[in-house]
């Protein structure tokens, strides 16, 4: 089953450049550090304004939560709402689109919560060879 899986999609994601290759496109958007950490925050508090989220992920400039924000807006996995207050208030929270994304990578993070004592342990093995 996993080889059919797997076969299907090499296809799609050996191409050589990300234009002609969708899936890595939008896996690299999605999977870098920051984007993983702003799914989980807005998971966790349903909407957060721009300085509560730069708060809340520990070593992201401005300059990147705002390309990351404005790029996961644009492929639909957050909303961003404006309040026409003085000072201007945004809000961030995940749409729906957004909720089914975060749903699959909790399963993966949990995997890796779970194993990360033993790649740990693997990892200082082979470093001291």
């Amino acid at each position: 089953m996993m080889e059919k899986r797997l076969k299907n999609l090499h296809e799609l994601i050996s191409a050589r450049n990300s234009e002609a290759c969708p899936i890595r496109d939008v896996f690299s958007t999605v999977s870098d550090k920051w984007s993983i950490l702003i799914f989980f925050n807005l998971g966790v508090h349903p909407k957060l304004r721009f300085n509560e989220l730069k708060k809340s992920i520990k070593g992201i400039s401005s300059k990147i939560l705002t390309e990351r924000l404005k790029r996961l807006e644009r492929d639909g996995y957050i909303q961003r709402e404006v309040f026409m207050e003085v000072p201007i208030k945004v809000e961030y929270q995940l749409s729906d689109f957004g909720q089914q994304y975060l749903e699959k990578a909790l399963g993966l993070v949990e995997w890796i919560a779970e194993e990360t004592p033993r790649i740990l342990k693997r990892r200082n093995a082979n470093t001291k060879k």
